[in-house]
């Protein structure tokens, strides 16, 4: 009986032993796949798809991206992006999209984003200051706002439930309040 046990198990025993040296073989060859077409070309994709995550994987291992390029690598920027581009008539390839954000990371538009992601970023955790408004209030001009959106966030921000939070929890409860009456009419 124990043998026959050892003997229905072994397979198992020996195949979860072995997983993680296949696991970590799996690296990208990127001379092999650069030309391939990404799986988000053709399938619909949500933000925890296994292939999307691979697409992106091979993005950033072969294009050499930087965390503020992360910004591109969503389901449906990816998939405007790559759109754009066969547009252009070039092929839907990760060697495209490569390109492409390789020569947009030289342009002054490139270099204006990231200077307001790092500025998003730092005033994203920073909690709302309305001494430093003035100065604060920088990022959100960067972000399209008008001169009445900063006026009408400012009193939002002005609300005692609302002081104690940080702009980036600010920012997404003010978003969710307009489209909230942007429904209802």
């Amino acid at each position: 009986m124990k043998l026959s046990i050892f003997c229905l198990f072994s397979p198992f025993f020996f195949l979860f032993s072995g997983f993680p040296v296949f696991a970590q073989q799996d690296t990208i060859d990127c001379v092999k796949v650069l030309d391939t077409e990404p799986y988000f070309v053709k399938h619909k994709t949500a933000e925890q798809d296994v292939m999307l995550k691979r697409d992106i994987e091979i993005l950033k291992h072969c294009g050499n991206f930087d965390s503020i390029d992360n910004e591109f690598f969503k389901g449906p920027i990816l998939g405007a992006l790559m759109l754009d581009q066969v547009r252009l008539g070039k092929p839907a390839t990760y060697r495209t999209l490569i390109e492409m954000l390789t020569v947009f990371r030289e342009t002054a538009s490139y270099k204006d984003f990231a200077e307001g992601m790092v500025l998003y970023r730092n005033l994203k955790k920073k909690k709302v200051s309305l001494k430093e408004w003035e100065t604060d209030k920088e990022l959100f001009v960067r972000m399209g706002f008008t001169v009445n959106d900063l006026e009408d966030f400012k009193v939002f921000l002005s609300k005692p439930e609302h002081i104690k939070l940080t702009y980036g929890e600010a920012l997404t409860q003010y978003m969710a309040e307009i489209e909230a009456m942007s429904i209802d009419k």
